[in-house]
């Protein structure tokens, strides 16, 4: 059941946070949508590109979303090329870097975990300033079974420091493989309705909580507001 941030009440902070890439951290909307259509184009396909349905397949790894939409998988060398000829339309989203502030101050590591290839998602985050700001960074051609298999939460949770106990930890996904991913984890799973996915959809899949705004994540997490000190005891070791 979806808890309603207006009673959440945590009692202690999280061992660690786990995000997803697009449409969590970074807004990617604008580069995909002139990458598919690219690609769109390069498989001789005519008429607008079915960007709402590839949307749809969010979590998974590129060459597998072109194979749903029936597209040739080698295609993939055209996206990523487009994709990287349009780095510049990535951006955090709004809030992020108050979130990711946070934690830090809090002690808490972070990592992603992408259906992106590794260096694409540090391509991304390096192209957004972001890149140093995560603990670690975990692409789908790092783990053997996508989502919404467990695999890449898990694997990133291991590469943080110390032994993170995923019931200790959150993962922050706005895709319906993410929520799934994550529960099959064991990790608390957070929504994120700030992304690419209907908030509709999402609470569909029923995540333990759902945030509007990356913001919200501070309630989530048990944090202080921005601007607010860590409570005493509250800091994680």
């Amino acid at each position: 059941m979806v808890t309603d941030l207006t009673i959440i009440e945590v009692m202690s902070l999280p061992s660690a946070v786990v995000f997803d890439l697009d449409g969590v951290l970074l807004d990617t909307t604008e580069n995909m949508r002139r990458a598919f259509a690219a690609t769109w184009q390069a498989a001789g396909r005519t008429g607008e590109p079915p960007f709402p349905t590839f949307l749809s397949h969010m979590g998974a790894p590129l060459h597998r979303i072109l194979g749903e939409l029936g597209l040739p998988t080698e295609l993939t060398t055209v996206y990523e090329a487009e994709s990287t000829r349009h780095i510049g339309l990535i951006a955090p989203h709004e809030g992020v870097h108050t979130v990711l502030d946070a934690l830090a101050a809090a002690g808490v590591p972070t990592a992603v975990a992408t259906g992106k290839r590794h260096e694409r998602a540090v391509q991304a985050l390096t192209a957004a300033g972001m890149a140093h700001r995560l603990d670690a960074v975990i692409g789908s051609d790092q783990v053997a079974r996508p989502k919404p298999d467990p695999e890449i939460v898990l694997t990133a949770l291991a590469a943080l420091p110390g032994a993170v106990d995923p019931a200790r930890a959150f993962f922050v996904g706005d895709s319906v493989l993410d929520v799934r991913a994550g529960r099959a984890a064991g990790t608390p799973v957070v929504a994120a309705g700030w992304g690419q996915t209907s908030p509709q959809t999402l609470h569909a899949e029923g995540p333990d909580h759902y945030a509007g705004t990356a913001v919200d994540l501070l309630a989530v997490f048990g944090l202080p507001a921005a601007g607010h000190a860590v409570p005493k005891g509250a800091r994680n070791a």
